[in-house]
This record gives structure tokens, C-alpha cells and sequence, in this order.
């Protein structure tokens, strides 16, 4: 039995006069026809998930978080979720600004219950991949950010779904909606976590929606424990002279697979996609992404970085599509890797399906290891082994991170690099003292 059937049969069957229980059978109905993706499967053949299989996830509960939360230092409004579930917290007492309604399905789900069930229903549709269906079937709660024509948050609004320790496997939903109305500018920063040594599977939704000239920085960022698996799926429409970064920062976990769908169906449109991964040790992390260039004058602009050490896997698998018809298309893709140990591996597949002329769209992929005599310089001049290596590991996706305009974000990649080694993680953060 795959782990879409064993989760399945772990859900509770909602009564069928609750709020939105037609569109989650719907939804459980689509996953079960898809079924649980395996190695046959030309989009899964690097990423095996018969290990999942061997934990019965049961939905975790409601509960209070003892874990410290990530990215504390991190000004601006901040949404909490604990397995999945909204905390008890004041959203009023967040004062947001004017032009920014914030909605919890499981509130609206009681209240406005049609409202809750459209929502979802994009995600109950047959054909629909499965761990999308299965998110709708088993998201608890879910937040709905809409922001208003004209609106603009100079702080970034911060998203934080937590997994808890627990004695037994569980699975958590997070579920996330942002629509983004014409000419508004904002920044998201979304962090998934778990703690504990019990396995967790958090199969995380993610929809962002931008209208016209609007302006979406999303960062989102995975630090799980050692026996946290992770399975998340980002969905774009891109409108009419928007600018929309995605920035992808898996930083730990068991088992870690991405998937971000863009769609850019107006012209005018920009997409930036950045990403930056490190596999260590028996870890395994996997970036699917795919550009659907629906409308002349656009452009889209890719860069990932990955890196893994000791019998740490990473995969990127970058898709640019380019329909018949479209013309005037700006489309690039690089994926670099570096190898830390014999035993490490990086899969990289860049794809460009072109049906279409007049555009410029180009490739490119790279695996290579550090640097051996830029490794003896810094042990000549004194440089311990380890954080000779730790050093150069960072510089080689410090570029990258530098593009991101919030400290917090950079310090938390290099403390990463810097694990267990407080003095060399005051170096990379920048704090001499």
C-alpha cells in the first residue's frame, strides 16, 4: 500500500452535513485515483517514497508548540501554525495595514462555508496530483491573504507552520493562499519546521495570485528535524506586468520534494526563481519546477543551487514551456551543484519544450567539487580543515543568498553551513565580536 492509500485510510471521514465535506471527498476521491507517485513515474524516478511508507501518519492535533520559533529575529507580522492548526492568536492585535484581509478557513469553513469550499475546490478536481488533492482532503485550517488594489507592506508578512514533537508519526497540512491585487507590493516568508525524533510528513499548499503590475517576493524556507519528510507544492499565476520572486530554501529534513508551477498568462509578466539546497548526511532533497510561458512579452529568469555531502542526494528538475503562438519570450535556466563526498549525488535534468519562435531561452547545468588548491590557501594561512571547507561551501551559494534583502534570511543559510561551530558561525553571519 502507497502512502496516499495509507493516509487515506488514516483520515476521518467528515459527516456529510459538515462545511466543506463534499469538496474534501471530492478531494480524497482525486487522490486515491492518482495514486501514491513511484520511481516508474518519469517525474519521480529520482525520488523513491517507499521508505515513507514504513509510518503510519496519522493527522496530528491540535496542540501547544514547546519548540523555539524559527526566524524570531524576523520583523514584521507573524502567522503561527502548530500541526497544521492556527494558534490561539489575536490576528486583530496584528494590526495590519489597511488593504490586507486575512481569513482561516477552519473559522470561514464554520461561517461561510461556501467560501471555504471554493477554496479547496481547485484542488478537488479529477486529474488534479495528488498530494494537492490530499491537502484539501486533510488541511484542519488554511490562511487566505487577499491584498487590495494599491496596497503596499514595507515589512514582510511571516508565515510559520510548525510541526511538534510528538511519541508517534503524524501528518500535517499547511495550507496557504495569497491573492495580490493590482499594483500592490508585499514580501511573504514562509517557514515550515519540525522538531522532536518522531517521523512527521508535512505536505504543504502553497497559491499565489497576482494581478496586474503587482509586486511578490516569496521566500520559503524548510528546516526540519532529522526525521522530518517534507512534500510541497507552489502554484503561481503570474498577471499583466507583475514582477513575482519565488526564493526556495531547503536547508534540512529527511526527505525534502519541492514542486513549483508557474503559469504566466498575461504579457508583461517577470518571474525570478532562486533556490538553494544542502543534502547532508542521508538526506535527500528534490526541486521540481515548471515555467508555462502562456503570453508573449514575458520573461522568466532561474537559478538553483544544491549541494550535498556525506550519501546526501539532491535533484533539480527545471521544465520552461513555450506554448505555439508566443512570441517575444525571455526564458533562462542554470543549475549549479557541488559534491562534498564520494558517496554524495546530484541529479540535475534542465528542460525546454519550445513550440514557438522568435524567443530567447537557454540552459544550463553544472556538478563539481571544492576546490582543492583554494582549500590548501586558507589551511596555509591557518584556516582549520572543516572550516576551510565550511568557507568555501558558503561561497559557493553566498552570491545567490546575498539577493535576498532580509539579514534574517541570510544569517539562517549561514548558520546552516556553520553547524556546531559557534565561531565560525559568528564569521559567516558577519558578527566579528
Amino acid at each position: 500500500m502507497g502512502l496516499i492509500e495509507t493516509i487515506a485510510r488514516a483520515l476521518q471521514t467528515p459527516a456529510s452535513d459538515a462545511p466543506g465535506a463534499a469538496t474534501r471527498a471530492d478531494a480524497l476521491a482525486a487522490a486515491l485515483a492518482q495514486g501514491t507517485p513511484g520511481v516508474r513515474d518519469e517525474d519521480w524516478r529520482y525520488t523513491d517514497l517507499a521508505a515513507t511508507t514504513r509510518h503510519a501518519y496519522a493527522p496530528a492535533a491540535a496542540t501547544e508548540l514547546s519548540e523555539a520559533l524559527p526566524l524570531a529575529e524576523l520583523a514584521g507580522p507573524r502567522f503561527v501554525f502548530v500541526n497544521g492548526h492556527h494558534t490561539a492568536q489575536d490576528l486583530a492585535a496584528l494590526r495590519l495595514p489597511e488593504g490586507i484581509a486575512v481569513r482561516l478557513l477552519a473559522d470561514y469553513g464554520q461561517r461561510e462555508p461556501d467560501w471555504a469550499a471554493e477554496c479547496l475546490a481547485r484542488q478537488a478536481k479529477p486529474g488534479t496530483r495528488a498530494f494537492v488533492a490530499l491537502n484539501a482532503a486533510a488541511a484542519p485550517d488554511g490562511l487566505v491573504i487577499d491584498i487590495a488594489p494599491g496596497t503596499r507592506m514595507p515589512e514582510p508578512l511571516i508565515v510559520i507552520f510548525m510541526t511538534a514533537s510528538t511519541d508517534a508519526p503524524v501528518l500535517v497540512s499547511p495550507h496557504l493562499q495569497i491573492n495580490a491585487g493590482a499594483h500592490s507590493e508585499l514580501s511573504v516568508v514562509e517557514v515550515h519546521a519540525s522538531g522532536g525524533h518522531a517521523p512527521s510528513l508535512s505536505n504543504a499548499y502553497t497559491r499565489l495570485v497576482t494581478g496586474d503590475g503587482a509586486k511578490l517576493s516569496h521566500y520559503r524556507v524548510v528546516v526540519d528535524g532529522a526525521d522530518g519528510n517534507h512534500i510541497g507544492t507552489v502554484e503561481m499565476e503570474i498577471g499583466r506586468d507583475s514582477e513575482v520572486e519565488n526564493f526556495s530554501l531547503a536547508l534540512s529534513g529527511r526527505l525534502i520534494r519541492v514542486d513549483v508551477d508557474a503559469r504566466m498568462g498575461a504579457p508583461g509578466g517577470t518571474l525570478r526563481l532562486n533556490g538553494v539546497f544542502l543534502a547532508g548526511d542521508a538526506q535527500h532533497i528534490d526541486h521540481h519546477t515548471q515555467v508555462v510561458h502562456a503570453a508573449s512579452h514575458t520573461t522568466s529568469e532561474e537559478v538553483y543551487k544544491g549541494i550535498a555531502d556525506g550519501t546526501g542526494r539532491g535533484v533539480f528538475n527545471g521544465k520552461i514551456v513555450v506554448p505555439a503562438g508566443v512570441a517575444k519570450v525571455v526564458a533562462n535556466q542554470s543549475s549549479h551543484n557541488l559534491l562534498l563526498s564520494s558517496e554524495a549525488e546530484i541529479d540535475t535534468k534542465p528542460e525546454l519544450e519550445i513550440n514557438a519562435d522568435d524567443l530567447r531561452c537557454a540552459h544550463g547545468a553544472t556538478v563539481g567539487q571544492l576546490d582543492d588548491d583554494s582549500l590548501f590557501y586558507l589551511q596555509s594561512r591557518g584556516v582549520p580543515a572543516e572550516d576551510a571547507r565550511a568557507l568555501l561551501t558558503f561561497g559557493f551559494v553566498q552570491s545567490l543568498v546575498e539577493t535576498i534583502p532580509l539579514p534574517a534570511l541570510q544569517r539562517l543559510v549561514a548558520a546552516r553551513f556553520a553547524t556546531g561551530n559557534p565561531r565560525l558561525a559568528r564569521l559567516l553571519t558577519g558578527d566579528f565580536s
